[in-house]
């Protein structure tokens, strides 16, 4: 996303105004280029050799603009087009999923130039998955074919609870050993670059925002129905976490008073009857799923199972169905009555079933609430965690360029030329 930067003439030789001046011009050319120095010139509000001074630096001297052709003369010279050098520096986004990690290597306008799954391995605690992700980096580097000493920031969503002040993951329930975890300090020490860190649902109510189903809706709520229960709450068009970084930990809702009492452990009420742990388990549900769901099997793989048998017309599969979308439909309405959101995005693997699922959940929530939110399933799919963690990555690169760019002189080996920091 392009950083806003100030407005106004030129203000004189001071460090800020060369920061501003150089911002602005930089913003300029990433929102409307190739730009010639002339339009460049207009758009910025910039004298010509305010421009062509700046230009000189930011293509010959750092390389984060370059010259990419020629534009329509309007009488003399053609003008040289400028344009961003959007692989100036390199970004990872990462998806830690308790069953699969995705990684995805981007240039700084947020363009995927190669992507890596693996499943998760939970068997060594935090080392063993750090370890992956590492390995993950260097595997989207060599499939790109990409100088790795350039990558210039890394986002990641976890399946957890998180403190994105200090990147330490709080507990994340389905991980084993994930309490308390310095995660941004351990993956920025091994990476070698600035790291964030945010829940996964949180992350891919960022990926809707920026890319999804949610780009210019300012009020929303992402629910991520898979292993977990969670969701991502943006009000006025940002992510709202919470005092304690709890925002959004719907898993814990209770949605029957009768068993207020009951201790439902970390997983809370909702999760343990609309996890995909949890569906398998249902009385009606085992027949449908006993082939892929005794122990050590695939939850996920049951959950697919049974949105499969439904859509096939199984009227047992669909009872299943029907009944997740009560427990669903109200949890939607409790939220609805507390936010009232312009949308609800469905996500996760739950979320699959498509309007099979959103129909009931449409009609319960209409039968509860009267301020009905738009209803739909992820445009983004499987993806959305990992397209946030992009835009979060994108984010650090944005503060981190701005931060070089304030300096009084550039470092001789900038990133973009010879790859050190």
């Amino acid at each position: 996303m392009p950083l806003e930067f100030a407005t106004g003439g030129d203000a004189g030789g001071s460090l800020n105004s060369r920061r501003v001046n150089r911002q602005r011009l930089l913003e300029a050319v990433r929102r409307s280029g190739p730009i010639s120095r002339a339009d460049l010139a207009k758009a910025t509000r910039l004298s010509p050799p305010t421009v062509s001074a700046l230009v000189e630096d930011l293509v010959h001297e750092v390389g984060l603009l370059r010259e990419v052709g020629v534009g329509t003369s309007k009488g003399g010279r053609p003008p040289i087009l400028l344009q961003f050098n959007s692989e100036f520096g390199y970004l990872i986004g990462v998806d830690v999923g308790s069953r699969t990690m995705r990684v995805a290597l981007a240039d700084l306008q947020g363009k995927v130039l190669a992507r890596h799954q693996v499943p998760t391995d939970t068997s060594g605690g935090g080392d063993a998955i750090i370890d992956q992700l590492c390995a993950g980096v260097d595997e989207v580097f060599a499939r790109a074919r990409r100088d790795r000493r350039k990558l210039y920031s890394v986002g990641v969503g976890a399946p957890g609870m998180t403190d994105v002040n200090t990147g330490r993951v709080i507990s994340a329930v389905n991980l084993p050993g994930w309490v308390d975890l310095p995660l941004r300090d351990l993956i920025a020490t091994r990476l070698n670059a600035p790291v964030r860190v945010d829940n996964d649902a949180n992350m891919a109510a960022l990926g809707e925002r920026w890319q999804g189903s949610a780009r210019r809706v300012n009020d929303f709520v992402f629910l991520a129905l898979g292993a977990g229960v969670g969701a991502g709450v943006v009000v006025g068009g940002r992510l709202h976490r919470g005092h304690h970084f709890y925002a959004g930990e719907i898993s814990h809702m209770n949605l029957d008073y009768r068993e207020w009492e009951a201790d439902f452990g970390e997983r809370g009420y909702l999760e343990s009857h609309v996890g995909a742990a949890a569906i398998p388990e249902w009385h009606h549900a085992r027949p449908l799923v006993q082939d892929v769901a005794g122990p050590g099997q695939d939850r996920a793989a049951a959950v697919a199972t049974i949105i499969a048998a439904a859509r096939a017309g199984d009227a047992r599969a669909s009872a299943v169905i029907e009944e997740l979308a009560v427990f669903i439909g109200t949890a939607v309405a409790n939220i609805v009555a507390v936010l009232d959101p312009a949308l609800i995005v469905f996500g996760g693997g739950l979320s699959h079933a498509g309007d099979l699922l959103v129909q009931p959940v449409r009609r319960v929530v209409s039968r509860i609430v009267p301020n009905m939110p738009s209803l739909e399933i992820s445009s983004l799919g499987d993806d959305a965690q990992l397209v946030g963690a992009v835009y979060s990555a994108m984010e650090a690169a944005e503060a981190r360029l701005a931060q070089w760019l304030g300096q009084a002189t550039f470092p001789p080996r900038a990133v973009g030329r010879t790859g050190t920091r």
